[in-house]
């Protein structure tokens, strides 16, 4: 009989497996047919020129980046004054509302990533 178990993230991470757990594991990826383990077409296997395009989430969304690693910004805001490029700011702007919120993040990545 299997017994369901309620972890946090924080829980599940910092609990190493025990060699059952590795075993059982083991076992269970073992009755897995091979056809199954093959091909997804939710998730078809990426050809190495598609594998180096993959770019990581703090580049392509530094928004969203900084939204799921919110310590990183959690100090108060400071009001400064810069000088930027101006076809940086103005490529920003073009991105739409919350310009300056993606630049922070960015900011962010850079310093904390």
């Amino acid at each position: 009989m299997s017994t369901i178990v309620t972890m946090t993230l924080e829980e599940v991470m910092n609990a190493p497996l025990t060699q059952e757990e590795i075993l059982n594991i083991r076992q269970a990826a073992a009755k897995v047919p091979s056809k199954q383990t093959e091909y997804d077409p939710e998730c078809p296997k990426q050809t190495k020129e598609e594998l180096a395009q993959f770019r990581p989430l703090k580049e392509v969304k530094p928004e969203l980046y900084a939204k799921l690693h919110p310590e990183w910004c959690k100090s108060r805001k400071t009001e400064i004054h810069i000088r930027v490029d101006t076809d940086v700011l103005e490529w920003y702007k073009a991105q739409g509302k919350g310009y300056q919120i993606k630049m922070n993040a960015v900011l962010c990545a850079h310093a904390f990533g």
